[in-house]
């Protein structure tokens, strides 16, 4: 999908990629100062769940640094993410986890203003099939369609 120009990336796009890994840093922190009163409550088995977790934050960190290098498939599903962390910042209990559905809302809002939707590429369109002539019949000899433009 490259033309061969150049672009730069525009600061609002490097600002909302900067601001979702700050997120997942702070996500990142709480999930390990939390790991030996998760492990000790709930035994070794509770690692599981956890390393789930981790898994699924680094894909999110996968998916904010493709939006800096101008995934718009990326851009869509951070803006996803960004919307269910803000419908999560809506319910109580208020506090940090408001703080984040916030930020997340913010971050995910920053690429599609216009200054950068230009940094993003259009979505190619499939090209057009080129219709084919109707069938009318087939050769009883060959089995061959008999097409209206024959």
């Amino acid at each position: 999908m490259t033309t061969g120009v150049p672009r730069s990336r525009p600061v609002l796009v490097t600002a909302a990629v900067g601001l979702w890994l700050v997120l997942f840093a702070c996500d990142l922190v709480t999930r390990l100062v939390d790991l030996p009163g998760t492990v000790s409550s709930g035994g070794p088995w509770a690692l599981v769940p956890v390393a789930i977790g981790l898994a699924i934050l680094g894909w999110f960190v996968f998916g904010a640094l493709r939006v800096g290098r101008g995934s718009g498939r990326a851009r869509f599903w951070m803006a996803v993410l960004g919307v269910v962390g803000a419908i999560g910042a809506l319910l109580p209990p208020y506090g940090l986890t408001t703080a984040n559905g916030v930020l997340g809302a913010v971050a995910a809002f920053l690429p599609y203003l216009p200054a950068a939707r230009g940094y993003f590429p259009p979505r190619q369109r499939p090209a057009a099939r080129v219709a084919q002539p109707r069938v009318l019949g087939w050769d009883p000899d060959t089995g061959e369609p008999i097409r209206a433009a024959d």
